[in-house]
């Protein structure tokens, strides 16, 4: 039995690393999950892989679900490739096979796969497998189920930060406004 192992960046992060390991007869599906769980997404989102050519263009996607289906949930796929039907060997034919896996369509959780080696598999230990696991991939800070932004720094003309927030400059320009309006003892 072969294994494959595949090195996982991102461009979010330069130092996000992961090397995993795959047998041969594993899923697609089995790689999600392993992807998932090693970059801590959720796991309620929906998938995709695509086989990218040496330039990362991508080619042939291979998704999570068929979201082709008919009323009745029949598989109507004419063509659609579905990650818990297609084994890696399957599909891999370039020592050097790359993907683009993308996580959460909203967010578009990128990450960047490479086949980097082939060999014999040791099959006493388990499948797949993290192999080396270096940074985190950025996440949005999310509390109570809410994406919360950063908080934006404010800077003057002349690039200098200032020490005013937001709701006092909107008190200034409140100010502006009384000055200038129709009421204003200068007009």
């Amino acid at each position: 039995m072969h294994a494959y192992r595949f090195r996982v960046t991102s461009d979010e992060n330069d130092e996000f690393l992961r090397e995993i390991e795959l047998l041969a007869s594993n899923t697609f599906e089995d790689f999600h999950k392993t992807l998932v769980e090693s970059c801590k997404f959720q796991g309620n989102e929906l998938a995709s892989f695509y086989m990218c050519d040496n330039q990362w263009r991508k080619r042939t996607e291979i998704t999570l679900v068929d979201m082709n289906a008919d009323e009745d949930g029949e598989a109507n796929t004419g063509g659609t490739l579905i990650m818990r039907n297609i084994k890696l060997n399957q599909i891999i034919n370039d020592p050097h096979q790359r993907f683009i896996y993308v996580y959460d369509f909203l967010n578009l959780y990128t990450v960047y796969i490479e086949l980097m080696k082939i060999y014999q598999a040791d099959i006493t230990l388990p499948h797949p497998r993290v192999i080396k696991e270096v940074s985190e991939i950025v996440l949005p800070v999310v509390k109570s189920g809410i994406i919360l932004e950063a908080e934006e720094e404010v800077y003057d003309d002349e690039g200098i930060k200032s020490q005013f927030g937001e709701e006092e400059d909107d008190d200034f320009m409140n100010e502006d406004e009384e000055l200038f309006s129709d009421d204003s003892p200068l007009n």
